[in-house]
């Protein structure tokens, strides 16, 4: 049998030594060669800071870690990140989210998978959807970006406040200056002496307000005491007005209107001089004639009392005879003249 020299087991065992060293670093950083690993992709523009060796997570709990960060080949800038699962059972979606997050308060990051809604499973191999969380630097700045802007108005505002200080106390302002301190304490008098005639007045008008408040205090006390009798009176009123609505008020208004321009109508003709009534108003022929038959009757019925033998005769055997009325004749001769008068007069009208 041969025998082995010294030099090759030096180096056999620097060999073996070499390659558990290179075993057990890897097995320090999570990566087991020997366990069984499915392999997926995701595509980043960016990541943060996420490196080889960093956790990926389902649920809080490690699953497996990233193997690979290399540039795409597009050539762009972007990213695609390679990380091994070592837990075979696990079933991803083909929606399921590679959310780059951060892992703890000094800003290690991981992969955190967020499962999706989709029923198709993604195979080893496939590109999942990516999703970058926002770092707590950026967040914090997201978060003080209101309180800058306020400062930064804050500071505005001093440097205006600063400004106006200044101009006042500039040799040409400040000659104002006592003019207006004194206009000032004049103002700050008349409103304590406006104040003492205030108490004063209420002093004397004591009793007065305090019958007033007492006048209030009884109004609506007797508001408060008379309340079913406002309610009996709202609802009568209630009731009137329903009584109204249910008289077809508007129809009697309609036909109110429609008399009022009848009545007008008539007015109108009796105006223009239309009909006995229009003429009789308008025309001064009817009157005229009437006051003529009057003087005629009145001569008339003079001359019958003067010489009534002109109007009346009477003969006895044959021989005419002048005799004269008694009064009692006279008299009913004078009421059958009146009382044909009257006709006349009612039948022209």
């Amino acid at each position: 049998m041969a025998q082995v020299s010294k030099e090759f087991r030096i180096g056999a065992l620097v060999l073996v030594g070499l390659i558990l060293l290179v075993l057990g670093v890897n097995y320090m950083k999570g990566f087991n060669p020997f366990a069984a690993s499915n392999t997926y992709y995701a595509h980043y523009e960016e990541i943060d800071g996420l490196a080889v060796s960093n956790p990926v997570l389902v649920n809080g709990f490690k699953v497996g870690q990233v193997t690979q960060v290399k540039f795409s080949e597009s050539g762009n800038g972007s990213l695609i990140v390679s990380f091994d699962i070592e837990e075979s059972a696990l079933q991803l979606n083909r929606d399921t989210k590679a959310k780059i997050t951060s892992n703890d308060l000094f800003g290690t990051k991981a992969i955190d998978l967020i499962y999706g809604t989709s029923e198709e499973l993604a195979q080893p191999g496939d590109t999942l959807l990516s999703e970058l969380e926002v770092g707590i630097a950026e967040a914090v700045r997201i978060e003080l970006m209101p309180l800058k802007t306020k400062t930064d108005q804050l500071i505005d505002g001093v440097d205006d406040i600063l400004e106006n200080l200044k101009a006042v106390f500039e040799a040409d302002a400040t000659l104002g200056l006592p003019t207006a301190f004194e206009s000032i304490q004049r103002t700050v008098e008349s409103l304590e002496q406006t104040s003492l005639k205030l108490d004063a007045m209420v002093a004397e008008n004591r009793s007065t307000l305090q019958n007033i408040f007492k006048n209030v205090d009884g109004i609506t006390s007797n508001l408060k005491n008379h309340n079913d009798d406002l309610s009996n009176v709202m609802e009568n009123f209630s009731e009137i007005s329903d009584s109204l609505a249910a008289s077809n008020f508007a129809q009697t208004i309609h036909r109110a209107n429609s008399a009022l321009t009848q009545v007008d109508e008539i007015t109108r003709k009796i105006n223009n001089g239309e009909g006995s009534l229009g003429q009789l108003v308008n025309s001064d022929s009817l009157h005229n004639g009437l006051v003529a038959t009057n003087l005629e009757l009145q001569y008339l019925i003079n001359d019958l009392y003067l010489n009534p033998w002109r109007y009346v005769r009477v003969s006895v055997f044959g021989k005419k005879q002048e005799k004269s009325l008694s009064n009692k004749e006279l008299k009913k001769l004078r009421d059958i003249i009146d009382e044909e008068l009257d006709k006349r007069s009612s039948d022209d009208l």
